[in-house]
């Protein structure tokens, strides 16, 4: 689907909007509309390099939205619900097997190495190149798909 994300090609250079082309959600996935997404330093350091990260990419590993499409798989989210959305983990690491989310054998490969979990992307220029994902979500952006495991369920 063609949505709209702020993307940067090179070190240094700004965000700038265009349009890109996401892929629907895997197994296990969702497709979020992005209804908001927080800014910090990281996104900046990523930017400019100081922390390496593939580019060209979308950056944002902020988001909260609303669940639009659930994927093959999926048994926590429905269409509707309210979600933010966490950094990404493997889930089969044994840190993430007994819930350690945080040391993630695969933690930055798969928020700084430009991919999703299974090492794909989601996110291609209206050409077809690959734009890497970032801290599995790029939530600069109006549509984000992301693994059900890296999503929180509102309550509100």
């Amino acid at each position: 689907m063609r949505i709209t994300a702020a993307g940067t090609k090179a070190k240094g250079e700004p965000f700038v909007l265009e349009e890109v082309e996401l892929d629907e959600p895997k197994n296990g996935e969702i497709l979020v509309r992005i209804v908001a997404s927080g800014i910090c330093h990281t996104d900046e350091a990523v930017q400019h390099q100081f922390i390496p990260t593939p580019l060209p990419l979308v950056l944002g590993h902020k988001g909260a939205g609303i669940v639009e499409k659930v994927g093959p798989g999926v048994t926590e989210f429905k269409v509707g619900d309210r979600v933010g959305i966490s950094y990404a983990f493997c889930n089969e690491c044994t840190n993430c097997r007994k819930a350690r989310y945080f040391v993630c054998k695969s933690l930055n490969r798969i928020n700084f190495g430009g991919i999703q979990p299974d090492g794909t992307t989601r996110l291609h220029t209206l050409e077809g190149q690959d734009l890497s994902t970032f801290f599995g979500q790029s939530s600069f952006a109006t549509y984000a798909v992301v693994n059900q495991n890296h999503a929180v369920k509102s309550r509100v």
